[in-house]
């Protein structure tokens, strides 16, 4: 399975890191080739366990290139991506 396909509750078993903030979770996975995030935009309520992510970057080479949802957000929307932001309820 490709990291684009994971669904978040097995994606987060996998995680070196989560970020979550008010916009979403950045799952962060490691292998071979380097890191991959995950993301995940459902605000502040946590995305379904079969949630796919609704972006993915990676690999990086560094930890410290990884951003935020908050941060991704931004630069898709800067970059004319659609807003993603579902609700769970």
């Amino acid at each position: 399975m490709e990291y684009d396909e994971l669904p978040y509750a097995k994606a987060k078993a996998m995680a070196v890191k989560v970020l979550e903030d008010g916009y979403g979770d950045a799952v962060v996975l490691k292998d071979e080739r380097g890191w991959y995030v995950l993301y995940y935009f459902y605000g502040f309520q946590a995305p379904p366990p079969a949630a796919l992510p609704h972006w993915m970057e990676g690999p990086k080479s560094d930890l410290a290139e990884v951003r935020s949802p908050y941060e991704m957000k931004r630069f898709l929307e800067e970059h004319g991506e659609l807003d993603y932001l579902n609700d769970v309820d």
